[in-house]
């Protein structure tokens, strides 16, 4: 029966098609010519390396007034590097970058820091968006991630932002609450940082334990046009929180609506 079908006449053809079958393939290959399909070149890759994107300090003490974390980065790149802005996500979080131009091979680093007294209880994550150019504009996110513990010193607001776009005096209070109960707190002074706004210390109230203290933050009169920054500074009594501070932005008018020309009343005739 095999030697029939080896015999038969389409076996034999079948067998001799598919032994020729790879040089038939390989000859049209052969004078068509090879393609090969050329790589196409990548993306430059950031000049920036960040020794970490990530920091996590975890569960702080109720008493560390003051949490931060530290980015270091260098520029691996044969190019100049130039950081743009630095976006918190929140206005707790201050971040200080000394210089802003990084030549090639040169390695720096910025400090995240963040006021704990007005913060909430809980998990935080935060970040800060690192705006840089090398040959194109890049943007790095870098996550700051925290728990605070239940606070008994409070804060409010945690930052204070005034829209002062007319003239004449605006007052914006903040409020200092100690639950802890048993201690003599105190604010002993205030200040402001910022020319365009002055403190002034309210009563102490001592209500079943619960003793708060207002500071009122006090716009006089017409500001310059642009956002003005400063900081409420509280200093106390208490060694675990000798002081206290209150990020501060003062939004003056737009540029277009100072310049903008008065509309003349109609004379009589």
């Amino acid at each position: 029966m095999l030697n029939r079908i080896l015999q038969s006449k389409w076996t034999r053809r079948s067998l001799l098609t598919l032994a020729t079958l790879p040089f038939v393939l390989s000859s049209i290959a052969y004078w068509n010519g090879s393609t090969v399909q050329k790589s196409m070149a990548g993306a430059p890759r950031p000049a920036l390396a960040f020794e970490t994107f990530l920091v996590d300090r975890g569960m702080i003490k109720e008493t560390e007034r003051v949490v931060g974390a530290r980015f270091r980065f260098k520029n691996l790149s044969d190019q100049t590097v130039t950081v743009k802005e630095l976006i918190p996500s929140c206005g707790c979080l201050q971040p200080h970058l000394e210089k802003r131009v990084y030549e090639p091979h040169e390695s720096g680093e910025f400090i995240l820091k963040m006021e704990t007294a007005g913060e909430s209880p809980g998990q935080k994550e935060l970040f800060v968006d690192f705006k840089y150019e090398d040959t194109m504009e890049r943007v790095a996110r870098l996550t700051f991630k925290v728990e605070l513990p239940i606070r008994r010193l409070v804060v409010k607001p945690k930052a204070l932002v005034i829209y002062q776009f007319t003239p004449g005096r605006t007052v914006h209070p903040v409020t200092v609450s100690d639950y802890r109960g048993g201690k003599d707190f105190e604010i002993t002074s205030v200040k402001s940082t910022s020319k365009y706004a002055k403190v002034e210390l309210g009563a102490l109230e001592n209500n079943d334990g619960l003793r708060q203290q207002k500071v009122d933050v006090i716009v006089e009169d017409l500001v310059p046009p642009g956002k003005h920054d400063g900081l409420v500074v509280i200093k106390t009594n208490d060694t675990d929180f000798p002081e206290l501070y209150v990020p501060l932005i003062i939004q003056g008018p737009d540029q277009k609506t100072v310049l903008r020309p008065e509309v003349a009343s109609p004379q009589a005739n």
